[in-house]
């Protein structure tokens, strides 16, 4: 998430007034609850330029929109694809060279993000089914017969070593959906 702090024209103008009339920077962020690098840099930027527009970006986008629902589609087909492996395939079919940077960007702008995947055990049908069944059996169960229960499942174990260094591409909440978890 990220902590970036945008204040109206307005607002801004207010603060350089403040502070040409004298008042402390310090004053001025505890009032207005404002992180102190945003005034700063705000004082810095009029002192500087004598202007408090915000500086416009570093040139034209780099994809089209087309180019853009490239890369969403395929992330989605290869959730495991690292964004230099997206960068890649996006120049093999469209010739546009991105960094992984811009994949990343992009990605996150349609709402997909790198996640470490769950681990989990893949749940068939069949499962379900027998979990079902035996939810039903056991739901007029009383405390006392469930004290005499041995809940073996609540230890985690690795029987391989995992460095958790897999990502996926995934929408926030999808965490435990089976198409974003590691078997």
């Amino acid at each position: 998430m990220s902590n970036h702090q945008r204040s109206d024209d307005g607002m801004r103008w207010r603060n350089v007034g403040r502070l040409e009339a004298g008042q402390s920077q310090v004053q001025i962020c505890r009032e207005l609850n404002l992180t102190p690098s945003v005034l700063c840099n705000l004082w810095k930027q009029f002192q500087d330029t004598g202007s408090i527009e915000r500086k416009p970006g570093q040139g034209p986008r780099a994809t089209t929109a087309s180019e853009d629902r490239y890369l969403s589609i395929i992330t989605r087909r290869n959730r495991s694809a690292t964004a230099s492996q997206l960068s890649r395939d996006l120049y093999a079919v469209t010739g546009t060279r991105v960094s992984r940077v811009t994949v990343s960007k992009t990605l996150h702008e349609t709402g997909l993000f790198a996640r470490r995947p769950a681990v989990c055990v893949p749940l068939t049908s069949t499962n379900r089914r027998v979990r079902l069944a035996r939810c039903r059996e056991h739901r007029d169960w009383s405390m006392d017969q469930w004290a005499t229960v041995l809940f073996t499942d609540e230890s985690r174990f690795r029987l391989n070593t995992n460095s958790r260094r897999t990502f996926i591409w995934r929408e926030p909440g999808t965490h435990y959906l089976p198409s974003n978890g590691l078997p």
